[in-house]
C-alpha cells in the first residue's frame, strides 16, 4: 500500500511538472499575448478586489486580535452548538462571510484558529460554512449586469448562501467538539493589535490579488489551446437533456478555472440551465477562489481534500436548488 502511495505521488508530481513546463514555454513564446492577460488580471483585483477586501480584512483581523469576541462567541453558543457542533463565535464568521464574500471566511477561520477560538474539528467545519462569496457580487456584478436581472441574483445568493447552511449540516460530525468557554481566549492584551491587523490584511489582499492575476493568464492559455475541449465534450453531453449545448459546456469549462468569466458566459444564454450552472461554479469557487482559501485554511490545518469534497458537495447543492427555483419563480 505504501509503495503504491509512493507510485501515485510520483505520477502526481511529473505531471505537475509537466503542466508547469508547458505554462513556462507558452508563456516565453507568446509574452506579449499573455503580458496583457496578466495586466487584466491585475486591473480586475485593482478595481474591483482590492477596495472590497482590504476594509473587511482589516476590521475582521482587528476584531480578532483584540478579543471583543469573547463574550459574543459565549452568548450564541446554545443555538449553534446542536445543530452545526460550533460554537457561538461562528455565528460572526458566519454573517462575515455572506456579507463580504470570498476568501474573507476563509481568513476568519484562519484567525480564529490562531487565537485558540476554534478546535481542529470546528475548523473544518467553519471552512464550509464560511466559504461563500457576497451579495455585491451574486445580485449586483451577475444578477443584473451578467444576466440583466435582479431576481436571478437573489435566486443564485438565497441558494448560495442555504447551500452553505446544508453543507455544514451534512459535515457537522466531521472533527472533535467545538469549544463552547472563551473567557480565557482571545483576552490577552496586544499593544501592536492595530499594527498587526493593518499588516495581515495588506499582504492577505495581495495574495489574493498574485492569484486573481495567476488564474487569469492560466484560463487564458486553457482556452487558446483548447485543453479544457474533453471537459467541454463530457459536460455537454451530460447535460444535453436539460438543453446544454457546446458553448454552455465551453462556459462550465472555463468557470472551473476563474467562475466569473464563466458565470459571464453563461450570461449570454438565460434560461433555469445556465443560472444554475452559475450558481455551482460561484459556489465551487473555481480553482483560482479553492487556491485562495487554502491560503488561509492551511495556517488552520484544514485538510485539502476535505475542503474540496465539502465545496463540491455545496456546490451540487446550490445548482440543484436553484434549477428547481428557477422553474418555480422564473
Amino acid at each position: 500500500m505504501k509503495k503504491l502511495f509512493s507510485l501515485k505521488r510520483k505520477w502526481v508530481n511529473y505531471a505537475l511538472f509537466l503542466i508547469l513546463l508547458f505554462l513556462i514555454i507558452t508563456l516565453s513564446i507568446f509574452p506579449e499575448r499573455y503580458s496583457k492577460s496578466t495586466y487584466k488580471g491585475v486591473i480586475l483585483w485593482g478595481t474591483a478586489v482590492l477596495p472590497s477586501l482590504l476594509p473587511y480584512f482589516f476590521l475582521t483581523a482587528l476584531l480578532t486580535k483584540t478579543g471583543v469576541l469573547s463574550e459574543f462567541g459565549n452568548t450564541l453558543t446554545p443555538l449553534t452548538k446542536k445543530p452545526f457542533r460550533l460554537g457561538g463565535i461562528s455565528v460572526y464568521a458566519f454573517f462575515t462571510s455572506v456579507l463580504s464574500g470570498y476568501p474573507v471566511g476563509s481568513k476568519i477561520v484562519s484567525d480564529l484558529k490562531k487565537s485558540n477560538a476554534i478546535s481542529l474539528g470546528e475548523a473544518h467545519r467553519l471552512s464550509l460554512l464560511c466559504s461563500t462569496s457576497g451579495p455585491l457580487f451574486i445580485i449586483g456584478a451577475v444578477g443584473s449586469s451578467m444576466f440583466g436581472d435582479k431576481t436571478i441574483g437573489f435566486i443564485l445568493y438565497i441558494t448560495h448562501v442555504l447551500s452553505a447552511i446544508l453543507t455544514a449540516l451534512i459535515f457537522r460530525n466531521a472533527g472533535g467538539d467545538p469549544k463552547c468557554n472563551f473567557s480565557k481566549i482571545l483576552t490577552e492584551k496586544d499593544d501592536n493589535a492595530l499594527y498587526d491587523a493593518i499588516y495581515s490584511s495588506v499582504i492577505s489582499v495581495l495574495i489574493v490579488g498574485g492569484f486573481v492575476s495567476v488564474f487569469f493568464v492560466i484560463s487564458e492559455i486553457l482556452t487558446d489551446f483548447k485543453i479544457l475541449y474533453p471537459l467541454t465534450l463530457l459536460v455537454t453531453a451530460v447535460l444535453r437533456p436539460l438543453g446544454a449545448d457546446l458553448e454552455i459546456g465551453k462556459a462550465f469549462s472555463v468557470g472551473i478555472i476563474e467562475f466569473t468569466k464563466g458565470s459571464q458566459m453563461l450570461s449570454q444564454a438565460v434560461c433555469p440551465l445556465t443560472v444554475s450552472l452559475s450558481c455551482f461554479l460561484i459556489t465551487f469557487g473555481g480553482l483560482s477562489v479553492i487556491m485562495q482559501s487554502l491560503v488561509f485554511l492551511k495556517k488552520a490545518n484544514v485538510k485539502t481534500g476535505f475542503f474540496i469534497l465539502g465545496k463540491l458537495v455545496q456546490a451540487t447543492i446550490s445548482g440543484l436548488l436553484c434549477y428547481f427555483s428557477c422553474l418555480i419563480f422564473l
